[in-house]
């Protein structure tokens, strides 16, 4: 929290001081009387932060003794939230304290939080020697920042820094002005003896490297620095089309890529991109490594979408993952025409099920849980409710295994004595016809 240098601090806030709480001042909030209650107040919180970029209920007084930046008097308020998960500052009355504080968008309060540097007095020496030297600081800002190479990992997810980026170009731009720098041989740039104000700054890449925010927007208070960071990837890229059995494009098909290297390729994450109406896909931002690309492979499938017609399939278009053909790619390289090949389209297959108690009554709004097990991996839960007539449907294809539970339309009560639960035992079922129907009876089961 707050980690940012004393010149970035000031250079973004709107008022810094040193001064003492003599007062605070609460808005009244309301005590929510049940958890229907707590909702609804979170909600209303949320949505004033996101109205007013902010949301602060306790405003504190503070007498001013030192003032460096947008303090005029020797009183001044400033309002933070209750601590704790909305980040308030924790002020106490009577304690000295140096502030960094910013002017709300539609409040036009000033307000702090824990994410800055706002600290007590007696932990500020660093700051304290920042702030003394402003006077003899010749005027104007300086930004600076690096540019690191990010590796992230398909399988995983994460990513982490292998090195940095020499002798790339940016462009800082604002307060009419603009200067162009490059980064010197360990990533980093500098542009000093700017005027204060808004500025932006635009990173360029040769094709082979990918940023996701290229453009970044920062204002500087006179004297104040800003670092902006960028994390570049290697911008490997992988493209293709997705045809059917007859050779026709397919639209609109989730592809995964799949690192090859993986634990297990069918339970690792993986790369995800959705192919368009012409059934052209294009994976970028891929780093070097050695992929499968498939389709309905992924583990959080939805049961509306259009790659569930079609059976798992690997590239160039076989069934199983030992026969694919393995696309090693190297670090920025570009890939195309890798296209994959469908096997014929299911037929769709409609489940028309009941949920009844064990005397033949149907059992109005029932929960259904339902997933598709057909190739074995665990994949998510999908949730469906009965008619008041205890029927439900749910759409799929021929082909695929589902299991199918239900559960009792009775609120849940905790249970201490561990008694058996209203819900049904799991019913699997491969779907081989055009409608399938199904009743699920519902008994006491633990």
């Amino acid at each position: 929290m707050g980690g940012e240098p004393p010149c970035q601090a000031f250079g973004k806030a709107s008022a810094v001081f040193v001064g003492t709480v003599t007062g605070i001042r609460t808005a009244t909030r309301p005590q929510p009387r049940n958890q229907e209650e707590l909702e609804a107040l979170r909600r209303a919180e949320d949505a004033l932060r996101r109205a007013e970029n902010d949301f602060t209920p306790r405003t504190f007084t503070f007498s001013v003794e030192l003032g460096f930046l947008g303090v005029d008097g020797t009183e001044v308020e400033v309002a933070t939230g209750w601590g704790g998960g909305d980040c308030g500052y924790d002020f106490k009355s009577g304690k000295r304290y140096l502030v960094y504080a910013y002017r709300s968008t539609q409040g036009n309060r000033l307000a702090t939080s824990i994410c800055s540097r706002t600290k007590p007095y007696e932990t500020a020496d660093e700051d304290i020697k920042f702030l003394g030297t402003l006077p003899s600081l010749s005027a104007g800002v300086t930004i600076y920042g690096e540019v690191k190479r990010q590796l992230h990992s398909v399988k995983s997810g994460d990513a982490r820094t292998v090195g940095s980026v020499a002798d790339v170009s940016l462009v800082v731009d604002g307060a009419d002005q603009r200067r162009e720098v490059r980064t010197d041989a360990q990533g980093r740039y500098r542009v000093s003896g700017l005027r204060p104000g808004k500025y932006k700054v635009t990173l360029s890449l040769p094709e082979e490297l990918m940023v996701h925010r290229p453009e970044q927007e920062v204002t500087i208070t006179d004297r104040g620095c800003a670092s902006i960071n960028y994390f570049v990837t290697d911008n490997g890229r992988i493209s293709g089309r997705v045809f059917d059995a007859e050779g026709l494009p397919v639209p609109k098909i989730l592809m995964s890529l799949i690192d090859v290297d993986g634990q297990d390729i069918e339970l690792d994450y993986s790369k995800l991109e959705r192919a368009d109406e012409d059934g052209r896909y294009s994976f970028t931002a891929v780093p070097p490594g050695r992929y499968l690309l498939a389709v309905n492979v992924t583990r959080f499938p939805q049961p509306d979408d259009p790659t569930n017609a079609y059976p798992r399939t690997y590239y160039p278009g076989v069934a199983q993952a030992s026969q694919a053909s393995i696309i090693s790619l190297g670090g920025g390289e570009k890939l195309t025409e890798r296209d994959l090949r469908l096997p014929q389209r299911r037929s769709p297959s409609v489940i028309n099920g009941t949920v009844m108690w064990a005397d033949g009554t149907p059992v109005a709004k029932a929960g259904i849980s339902f997933r598709d097990v057909t190739y074995h991996d665990p994949r998510l839960n999908h949730g469906a409710q009965t008619d008041e007539l205890g029927r439900f449907t749910i759409n799929s294809y021929e082909g695929q295994t589902l299991i199918i539970e239900a559960r009792s339309n009775r609120p849940y009560v905790a249970n201490p004595r561990n008694e058996p639960m209203e819900r049904t035992e799991a019913l699997r079922i491969t779907l081989a016809k055009a409608s399938e129907v199904v009743k699920i009876v519902i008994t006491k089961l633990r």
